[in-house]
This record gives structure tokens, sequence and C-alpha cells, in this order.
């Protein structure tokens, strides 16, 4: 089983960074930040000894971090991505299609900074929603649980 703290978009909002990791990080074995900014993942190394995965986003333009990860987990295969060259703000067929080509059953995304969870082409894909600059709702994070290739997910209002 693999639990992981999915964040996105937190736009170097550190007082959300910290609330969020002080409630949510003893659920989880792993955090996952999507981006913007990937600098956000240094401060999350003075919150937690958890091991944290870094992804690019569209405003990381000299962020040293990748623009991808691809993880075997809880016995799926997981990408991590912002979600912008992706096109995710126009729909989520272009994700859907990416997705198929890396052979993932679960994709985790940001950028659109809206919580959303849909199933497409084969794939589940997750955005958890913006920590630092939501768009029409409440700051929040995702709880991701992987267990024998079966996943839940929680969104979590910060």
């Amino acid at each position: 089983m693999k639990k992981i703290l999915v964040m996105s978009d937190t736009h170097a909002n550190r007082d959300l960074i910290r609330a969020a990791v002080l409630r949510y990080e003893k659920e989880a074995d792993i955090i996952i930040h999507l981006g913007d900014y990937a600098g956000d993942a240094g401060y999350l190394k003075t919150l937690t000894k958890k091991k944290i995965y870094s992804i690019k986003g569209n405003c990381d333009v000299s962020s040293a971090a990748r623009k991808e990860i691809l993880l075997r987990a809880g016995g799926i295969k997981l990408l991590a991505l912002h979600g912008h060259d992706q096109g995710v703000k126009h729909g989520l067929d272009g994700l859907a299609g990416y997705a198929a080509n890396k052979g993932a059953d679960l994709v985790l995304f940001g950028h659109t900074h809206v919580p959303c969870e849909e199933y497409r082409g084969g794939a589940l894909l997750y955005n958890p929603g913006s920590l630092g600059e939501p768009r029409g709702r409440k700051p929040s994070v995702g709880l991701v649980t992987v267990d024998e290739g079966k996943i839940n997910i929680k969104t979590c209002f910060v």
C-alpha cells in the first residue's frame, strides 16, 4: 500500500503549505508537488522527513525540477505532471491521450487550480486543486491511497 499527499499550485503560500503538512503528513508515505512553484518543495523539506517528488509547472521556467515522473506504486503505474503541456485548461482529452501513451493507470496533474477526478481512456485523472491560489473553492490537497491496484482518492480542504 502507498499513501500519497498531493499538492499543486502552492504559489509560495507558506502558511497554507505548513497547514497542509501539519494536518495531512501523518496520513502519507510520500508527498508529490505538481508544480507552481516547484521551489516550494524546498520549503516542504524543512517541514517533513517524507520523500518529496517535485514537478516543474508553467511558472517554474528556471527550475531544475523534472517535467514529469512515472512511478510504480501499490500495483499501478502513476504519472505526475503539471498538465499545461497537455492543455488541461481546455479539456482532458490531451491528458488522457498522453496517459495512454505512457501506460499510466493514474495521472496526477495541476494547472487549473480546480479539483477534478475523472476516468478517461482507462486512466484515472486527478487534480487536487490549488493550495495557494484556489479558483472558486477553498485551498485543497489530495490524499491518494493505492493498494493492490485499487485507487482511493480524497480531496481535502485546508
